[in-house]
This record gives structure tokens, sequence and C-alpha cells, in this order.
């Protein structure tokens, strides 16, 4: 049994400088941005987005803004879960330590989230969500906005709905108020099914018809007009592609209204699994890189970080220390995430990090072996640079599988066993938080990232 930890380490970097003997006062830094809007986009894909290599042009919107801030070129969740994803998001910590670890398990006010203290420092706030999952009930995340508008008939509503409310309430908002808008789209979730003219314009390429139809999701399948549903990959992917493009079109609308004084974050909670194996159109259950990477953009105040792109790892738990260092607010202790903003000015995080990040267990086959689970089983990830190790708490005891993302970045020929688990550069970090539910140390900074860091003002 998992036990729920007491402190999780603090991950982020001193911004002092000391100055050897006389100087002149150092210039002025930029006035710390007066608001922030939060964007999360769900069940997307960072390699479907353009600014992310992606192709096709499914993000105008999304490119514009990665060329006026900072893309973080490799991002990943701490879930592939909405509900527990975003919990991370918000509270800078692990699921292991917020304890939201399966959609519907709200958070516990115990907890301080990014909401409750821009609250507390006079912010506005104000939330705009769009699927089921993050309804008030199933998540707890209203507290701390003045407004979480989650009013809607069924599962879910159309970005532009959403995008109308957020709109609105900006307008309301008295001129040069500092305020917090978050707003999620939840559109290109399954079912895949964007406005008329969107997923036409994605129709490229062809794919292998699916040779078992029957691993299609029933919410996911599309009917064809002879009867039955189809199997074409181009059917789905094209729809999945137009969903995101649509979103795209709605975020244009926001970001118009907001202007370019707010600082702004987008992201998404997790990825989806297309045709990349054999769990066709879904997530949640796979551990694997379409489901874990996200992008991360950041449009911040300072010119000088317009069209940076960071290498390295950054996951879903830095942003809120990123965020509040940036608009000079004081960090809570004990988070699991770090301060990115020292890492974005160089240009690359340090390797030597471990991702940590859980998914819900359902039945699955893995190197010809069937998993079985036991009820509400989490299965659990740890990414290095390099090397990535999958633990499956099954009923008959755990399976590790390991993969070599260098020599296989499609993750088709895991190694199974303990074995082979123990001794890749991963174990340690995966055995620590399912026994302790702390994340491991950051990676010691070489000698010339220091001095580059040193030089910025962000080490002593």
């Amino acid at each position: 049994m998992l036990t729920r930890p007491a402190v999780l380490l603090s991950m982020t970097l001193p911004a002092l400088l000391l100055l050897a003997g006389p100087a002149p006062p150092p210039a002025s830094p930029p006035p710390a941005p007066k608001s922030l809007i939060l964007i999360s986009l769900d069940t997307t894909r960072a390699d479907h987005l353009h600014c992310y290599g992606y192709p096709l042009r499914t993000s105008p919107a999304l490119d514009r803004l990665a060329s006026e801030g900072i893309v973080f070129e490799k991002a990943f969740t701490q879930a592939v879960n909405t509900g527990p994803s975003h919990a991370s998001l918000l509270t800078g910590l692990a699921p292991i330590a917020h304890g939201s670890r399966i959609n519907g398990v709200p958070l516990n006010p115990e907890f301080v989230t990014l909401p409750i203290l821009l609250a507390k420092s006079g912010y506005r706030t104000a939330a705009f969500v769009s699927g089921y999952t993050l309804l008030a009930s199933q998540t707890g995340f209203n507290r701390g906005f003045e407004i979480y508008d989650d009013k809607f008939a069924g599962q879910d509503r159309r970005a532009s709905e959403t995008v109308d409310r957020a709109v609105a309430w900006l307008k309301t908002l008295p001129k040069d108020s500092s305020y917090f808008l978050f707003v999620h789209l939840f559109d290109p979730h399954g079912k895949y099914d964007p406005p008329e003219g969107f997923a036409e314009k994605f129709r490229v390429g062809k794919y292998e018809p699916i040779s078992d139809p029957e691993l299609i999701p029933d919410y996911q399948r599309l009917e064809t007009p002879g009867g039955g549903f189809s199997k074409d990959p181009l059917d789905y992917v094209s729809r999945y592609d137009g969903e995101i493009a649509y979103a795209d079109s709605q975020i244009a609308r926001l970001l118009a209204e907001a202007g370019d004084k707010p600082t702004v974050v987008f992201t998404a909670d997790h990825g989806e699994t297309l045709v990349d194996r054999d769990y066709y159109f879904s997530h949640g259950s796979r551990m694997n890189e379409e489901a874990l990477r996200v992008p991360l953009i950041l449009r911040v105040p300072d010119r000088g970080l317009r069209g940076k792109r960071v290498t390295g790892m950054a996951q879903l738990v830095d942003v809120l220390p990123t965020v509040l260092t940036l608009l000079g607010q004081p960090l809570p202790p004990r988070l699991a995430g770090r301060n990115l903003l020292p890492y974005a000015r160089l240009g690359a995080i340090p390797p030597g990090g471990v991702v940590l990040s859980e998914g819900h267990a359902a039945p699955m086959t893995v190197g010809g072996h069937h998993l079985v689970f036991p009820p509400r089983g989490l299965i659990f990830s740890a990414r290095g640079d390099r090397f990535k190790l999958i633990g499956y708490p099954t009923t008959s005891g755990r399976i590790f599988e390991l993969f070599d993302l260098e020599k296989d970045p499609g993750e088709r020929t895991g190694v199974l066993g303990e074995e082979a688990a123990r001794a890749s550069p991963v174990y340690s970090a995966l055995d620590l938080y399912l026994a302790t539910g702390r994340a491991p140390e950051p990676p010691e900074l070489d000698d010339e990232t220091k001095k580059k860091l040193r030089s910025l003002g962000y080490v002593n």
C-alpha cells in the first residue's frame, strides 16, 4: 500500500547574484506582469501542433504565441487523466502528494492552489471550463476563483461558448486591474467532431486500415454511410487535427481580447494515442510518449525571451513556481516543480532529471503478457533523458518495462523484468516515488551551467 508523503522536495533555484567590489547598481528588472492567463487544451499532443514540428498547420494562433514567447520543446504531464493532471498544474505537487489520482476524486481543501494564492494577493480570479471532468463537483478547483463557470449541459461544451464567457468577463474588468484567468477547452478530446470545414483540410496522408476495429473505443467509432464504422485512421486523425484547429481559432479570439500585456501560459493535461499502438484514439491507461508529452508555451513581457526554444525536460508541476516568480509572488514550500525562468534564459534544462507520471490501470497486454490490476490500480512512469521505466502493479506482483528512447523512440521493444529495471538509471527515482512519495532531487548543475546562470543573476 502506498503511503502519502509529508513533504516533497523543493526544486527552485535562488535568484541571487553576489557582486565583488564596488559596482554601479544593476539595471532595474522589467516590472512584474500584473495578470496571468492559463489556457489548457484537453488531450492535445505536442507533436500535432505546427509550432512543435507538425507538418500540417493546425495551430496558427499558437504558432504566433510561440513566436512571441518561450517554447519548452519537451514538456511532460504528471498524469494522463484530466483531474489529476490539472491538480498537479494548479498545486505544483505530484499526484502522490496531493492525492487526487483518479478522475472524480476532488482535491483535498488542505492544498493551496494557484487561484487561492493569487486571490490572497488581490487578483481578480475566474475560470471557464469545458469538460465534465473539471466540474467543481468533480475536482474542488473552484476554491480561490470568484467565478468558476462550469454550467453546461451534457459532458462538455464547444470552445466558442467557453471563450465567449471568458471574453465577456474580461470586458467587465476595470482598466489595469490584476487578474488570473483560467480557460480550459475540451474539443480535442473524443469523440472527434469538429465544426464543419475544420477536418477536411487535414485529410492528408494514408494509413493502413485498423486490423481489429473492436479496439476502437465505442465512443470514438465513426459510422459509415453503408452501415458499420470506419476502419480508416485518416477519418479519425483528420478530425482530431480539426478539433485542435477549431480550438486554436477560439484561442485567437481570447488572446486578441486580452492583448499583449498579460503573461500567458498554454499547455495540455495529457496527449492522446492515435495509431501509435493498438490502443487507438484514447488515453488514460498508457504511459507512452504520445500520452505524456504535452505542449508548454510561456509568453512573458521580457522581449529578450521572445522566440526562445528550450531543450531538456520540463513538467507541468514547474508551471506554478514559474508563474509565481514572474508575478513577483512568494513560493509555497515543498513544491515538486521548479522555476523554469533561469533555464529559459539559458535555452536548456540540464540533463539528469526524471519525470514521474501516473495513469489508471486497465487490463492490457504487455510483451505478450496479459496484465490484470487491482481495483483503482495505478501504473507509473519514470522518464529520464534517455531511459523510461514503466511500472505495472498487477494482482500477481509488480512488472517493469524498460525503454531506451534513444534507440527506440517509438517504444516498440521494451525489456520486461526486474533485473533490467534495477540496472536502469531511472529505477531509483521510481522506487523513491513509490516508497515515500518524494520526487528525486533536481540534477546537480555542472560548472559551465552554474557559470551561465550566475552571469544572469540566478545563482549565488
